[in-house]
């Protein structure tokens, strides 16, 4: 018969963990906290552990409704033995910075159950795809909008640059000034300059608002 896992088998499985990582037992109380999850989120060992996890990640759905209550969704599942999935939660570090979060859970065989949570940063993709919804949605606002009166001639485009223009498409699709710049081998201060050059050229006053123009004008 397996040996059950004990406490120091869980601390030495979640410290040797790459992936920031925890372990909370059938309390709820986070019994084990790596040096990733301290760098992702801000917190030492010393001040979670035996806190409860819902009031240390505090996460939400993507609803905005707090997930992280004595209902934990994960806390169910392992009472149940259902299979437990994976979770998208947005939380907050410790200086409240708020982070997006994909959360893998593994129940080990304990003698008291105890479920480890690894997590990873999915902030910059989610927020890619929160800029994709809102260029998506600006452009079908500019097409079930009908003019209220003949339109006028289109003035003559405005003149970009090739690379201003390669810039513009890459913001379209939702990529950042770092994702830009590493993608076009350039600086984020270069890509900057750019961005501010297509904003002046457009006479728009945001990324977004610069996207839809030039969506409505055909430039890209």
């Amino acid at each position: 018969m397996a040996r059950p896992v004990i406490l120091t088998d869980v601390t030495e499985l979640v410290d040797g963990t790459g992936d920031p990582a925890f372990a909370v037992d059938t309390a709820r109380l986070i019994v084990a906290w790596n040096s990733a999850a301290e760098d992702l989120l801000g917190y030492r060992a010393e001040e979670v552990l035996g806190r409860s996890c819902a009031q240390v990640i505090c996460g939400r759905n993507g609803q905005g409704y707090i997930v992280c209550t004595s209902l934990c969704p994960l806390q169910r599942a392992l009472r149940s033995g259902e299979r437990v999935r994976e979770m998208r939660l947005q939380v907050r570090r410790r200086d409240g910075v708020p982070l997006w979060v994909a959360m893998t859970s593994l129940v080990l065989p304990t003698e008291v159950p105890v479920v480890v949570h690894i997590l990873r940063d999915i902030t910059a993709e989610r927020n890619q795809e929160a800029f994709l919804r809102q260029v998506m949605e600006g452009a079908a606002a500019l097409v079930a909008s009908p003019p209220s009166s003949p339109p006028r001639p289109d003035p003559p485009p405005p003149l970009l640059s090739p690379r201003e223009t390669q810039i513009l498409r890459l913001l379209a699709s939702g990529y950042g000034t770092r994702a830009i710049a590493e993608t076009l081998a350039i600086s984020p201060a270069t890509v900057r300059n750019h961005i501010q050059q297509i904003m002046m050229t457009l006479r728009a006053h945001s990324r977004l608002e610069a996207v839809v123009k030039a969506l409505q004008r055909g430039l890209i």
